[in-house]
Order: structure tokens, then C-alpha cells, then sequence
């Protein structure tokens, strides 16, 4: 059985969905590096046609669909694999673009055409491959083959965690513009941090000015967001990096404690656990929101900090922040438990078994 795996734009969700599986069980593939280029188009088509099973990742432009129906007619098995949910629903981060009228541009409709080329793609392929219960959940309203696949972590992409041995204890909030809202759940507590002498607010990949300059749709959308950030005083603000830059980027931030809240909507629903592997790697203590079905249930107190009581975000960082050996020990232990659990070579089988049954 061969195998051929067709990357979109999005390199860093590509790694974890299609890289680590195709470089253990020796897949092929339009992208076959962290720092590559994507192969010629006519390589592309020659080996496609050459394959039996083909996994597209986050297919969401028409090329792609039209690729697919090709290849389907040649008798080529077609994967959809994804691990975000398209659905405009009110909690989406991209909600407000759609509900906003000054905002309902060329972005906007394009963003409604990839919702309906999504859902033909989906109805039309032969399996669905995704990472959670909610976003599988989903997929089966438009086809009944679903299969749920983890997000791993190969431990020889991760060098020796680094320690931050100053005098301020190193707070991260890692993400994207999309999660703005969500950090501002905590508000008043981030605010309450930006005034202490001990902490250094870490914000990697939220948006600096420079980057703000490159996106200005998604800078008008979440100014109220950026505003507030612009607003501490106390903070490193660290551009969003190429994937093959990420883990170095991360390791040598030294980051103490990363906190990841997240408000309790189906858009969180469906997100996989990914930031608290990467921070696990890093030997980084992750404290974050709890809600049912969503991505961070597992934390357990040693491995992570989970808070289903937004009023007890307090008491559980600082108690971090005073205590240096015991956030280092939960450090350690996440990432034994990411490599106990989510070892790529422990996994790759999975993808071998999904399309071994087409």
C-alpha cells in the first residue's frame, strides 16, 4: 500500500498530521521536510498517480477538490485529514468577521466557500481523519468514516529543555490572533501579574506590531484584543516562527509556566491538546482551562494544572511562582507523560490500520 500525503499552506499543523506518521512508516509525500519546498507539480502528479491512498491535509481550496476528483476517478482512495472546525459557530474566533458588516469583504465570502468546498470534499472522500471526539463528531454529519488519530511528539525534534535562571519567573501565553479572546478570560489576573517585579510575560506568537503590519483584516478584527496587550507594561512580545524554527524558538525562551485559557465553546471543543505536548517537550508547566470534551482534561495535577474555576487562576499560578522546584517537577513529569503517551513510534500503526481498511 502506498501512501502519498498532499500539504496545504499550513506547515505547522502538517508536522504533527502528516510528517511524523509518514516519516515512521516511510509515506511519500508533496512535502517531505520542516525546511523544504514543496515538490514540483508535475513530480507531485506523477507520484500521486503511482500511489494507492491519498491524504489530503487541510484541503480548502478548489484545486485541491478538483485534484481529489481526479484522483478518485483513477480509483485512488482519498483522505481528508483536519484538526480545526470550519463551522462559523458564535464561539469561532473568525465569528465576529462574518457578523461585522464593515468586515464582510472578499475574506469573508472566501471564507464561506471554504466551508461549502470542505463539506463536498468531506461528503466525497473514501475516510475522514481527525484528532478529537467533537471535531469527528462533526465530520460524521457528512460522512460516516471517521477515524480519530492523536497529535504525537517524536522526542529526536526537541533538544535538552533549557532552564531560566533569572531573577523574574517567565510566564508564557502561546498562540495566534484566534486565541486573543480567550486569554482575556483571565483579564484582571494578567493585568495583576503585569505589576509584579517577579514575572516576565512571555507573549509568543500573539501579534506583535511588526506582524499586525502583514495582516491588517485580522489586526482591524481584534483590535480590542491587541489594545489590551499593548497595554503591559511588563512583557516580551515574540513573533510567530516557521515550524522548523518552533522548537528551538520555544526551548530558548526558558519559559516557567505557560498558561493556556480557553473559553468553553465547540470551536475549543474541537482543539487538540498540541500547545501542552509542545510545552511538555519543553519541560514547561501548562495551567489551563478545563471544560467537558475539552483538550486539556488529562492534566492531573502532576503532569499540568487544569481550572474549571475561573476565580481560581490566582491561587494556583501564584502558588507556582513562589514555588520554583515544584513547577520544575511538573515540568519533568509532563514530559515523560507526552513521551509515555504520545510517542509518535507508539502511534504510527494507527494510520497504517485506517487505510489499510480502504
Amino acid at each position: 500500500m502506498k501512501v502519498y500525503n498532499i500539504t496545504g499552506d499550513y506547515y505547522a499543523c502538517a508536522y504533527v498530521r502528516q510528517l511524523l506518521p509518514m516519516w515512521e512508516n516511510g509515506y511519500n509525500g508533496n512535502f517531505i521536510g520542516l525546511n523544504t519546498p514543496k515538490k514540483e507539480t508535475e513530480l507531485v502528479s506523477k507520484e500521486a498517480q503511482d500511489s494507492d491512498v491519498i491524504v489530503f491535509h487541510r484541503p480548502e481550496k478548489k484545486e485541491h477538490w478538483n485534484v481529489a476528483n481526479i484522483l478518485k476517478g483513477m480509483g485512488k482512495k482519498i483522505v481528508f485529514d483536519n484538526d480545526d472546525t470550519f463551522k462559523l459557530h458564535k464561539g469561532h474566533p473568525f465569528h465576529k468577521m462574518h457578523t461585522t458588516l464593515e468586515l464582510m469583504d472578499k475574506f469573508d465570502k472566501n471564507l464561506k466557500i471554504i466551508n461549502e468546498w470542505t463539506d463536498s470534499f468531506i461528503k466525497a472522500c473514501d475516510l475522514v481523519t481527525t484528532t478529537t471526539k467533537t471535531l469527528a463528531a462533526e465530520y460524521r454529519k457528512l460522512n460516516p468514516n471517521v477515524v480519530i488519530l492523536p497529535n504525537c511528539v517524536n522526542p529526536e525534534d526537541w533538544e535538552e529543555p533549557l532552564r531560566n535562571e533569572g531573577d523574574k519567573v517567565r510566564i508564557a501565553i502561546s498562540g495566534s490572533a484566534a486565541f486573543s479572546t480567550d486569554c482575556l478570560e483571565i483579564e484582571n489576573y494578567i493585568k495583576e501579574l503585569d505589576e509584579r517585579d517577579d514575572v516576565q510575560f512571555v507573549l509568543f506568537g500573539l501579534g506583535s506590531k511588526k506582524d499586525r503590519k502583514k495582516h491588517p483584516k485580522v489586526t482591524k478584527l481584534f483590535q480590542d484584543e491587541y489594545k489590551f496587550w499593548d497595554t503591559l507594561k511588563n512583557k516580551e512580545h515574540v513573533a510567530g516562527v516557521q515550524r522548523y524554527k518552533y522548537f528551538e524558538t520555544l526551548n530558548n525562551l526558558k519559559i516557567d509556566i505557560m498558561l493556556i485559557p480557553r473559553r468553553e465553546n465547540n470551536f475549543n471543543r474541537c482543539k487538540s491538546n498540541v500547545k501542552f505536548l509542545e510545552a511538555a517537550m519543553c519541560e514547561i508547566p501548562v495551567v489551563a482551562s478545563s471544560f467537558k470534551d475539552g483538550p486539556y482534561e488529562e492534566l492531573d495535577g502532576k503532569n499540568g494544572i487544569k481550572i474549571k474555576d475561573k476565580t481560581k487562576w490566582k491561587e494556583i499560578v501564584d502558588d507556582l511562582i513562589e514555588n520554583k522546584k515544584k513547577r520544575r517537577a511538573m515540568g519533568r513529569e509532563a514530559k515523560q507523560f507526552a513521551i509515555n503517551n504520545y510517542h509518535i513510534k507508539d502511534h504510527a500503526y494507527k494510520w497504517e490500520e485506517a487505510y489499510k481498511t480502504l
